[in-house]
């Protein structure tokens, strides 16, 4: 089976206040597959997730997606596609329901009970934690509710910033678990960013490190990430 190319970065820089955040990356992400970006604070990681679902911009260089430059596409129609779980969970006031339609509270049509029934699953909560307050919850249920609002979407691709960095050992190892199926049962195409190389082999995908906002080759990602 040959996978095809989900996102390819061809020549992507992004200057912030004149200062080179990212230099000249040649990337492809695979459609079904599962990636690790590794790096130090401030290497560019962050950025390079914001860069594909168009969250930035980049000064130079493209992004396609599915072989069309993510400039052509509308932005909430690009998202729909490219779902991203934050680094610190977003939630608002009310419930857990509450908080999974504020997207449509705006535009669209609302997904049906059944649709946040999955997503809900698929994330590791249960169905009685609808009606829950949303604010009530412990860290790791508001990362699980933010990957379920992802869902809803029915993405293709979705984007992990560091969603284990303020969650306890096992907290994390399980929601790493739910992205794992999430692959496995939907095929997602899985990019996270981590500083944590254990969380890398977890999810068990490819590891691109960056550093100097230049991505590294693959015999010095290995020696940086111990592989």
């Amino acid at each position: 089976m040959v996978c095809r190319v989900k996102f390819e970065l061809i020549n992507v820089s992004k200057i912030k206040n004149g200062k080179p955040i990212l230099r000249n990356i040649n990337l492809q992400f695979l459609s079904g597959s599962k990636y690790t970006i590794l790096g130090p604070s401030g290497s560019g990681k962050t950025t390079l997730l914001r860069l594909l679902n168009r969250m930035e911009e980049p000064s130079s260089g493209e992004i396609l997606f599915d072989g069309e430059n993510i400039k052509n596409i509308p932005v909430t129609k690009l998202r729909k596609k490219v779902g991203m779980v934050f680094q610190i969970p977003v939630v608002f006031e009310g419930t857990v329901e509450d908080n999974l339609l504020v997207p449509y509270s705006i535009k669209g049509i609302p997904p049906d009970k059944e649709e946040i029934k999955k997503a809900l699953t698929l994330s590791g909560l249960k169905e009685s934690f609808l009606s829950q307050r949303a604010m009530d919850l412990s860290v790791g249920e508001k990362q699980r509710l933010n990957l379920a609002r992802a869902l809803l979407n029915n993405p293709e691709v979705l984007l992990l910033d560091e969603p284990t960095s303020a969650l306890d050992y096992e907290t994390a190892l399980t929601l790493l678990d739910s992205v794992n199926e999430l692959n496995r049962v939907l095929g997602l195409t899985i990019i996270m960013v981590t500083h944590q190389v254990e969380h890398m082999r977890i999810l068990n995908g490819s590891a691109i490190y960056i550093e100097n906002g230049t991505v590294l080759d693959k015999k010095t990602t290995q020696s940086r990430a111990l592989i």
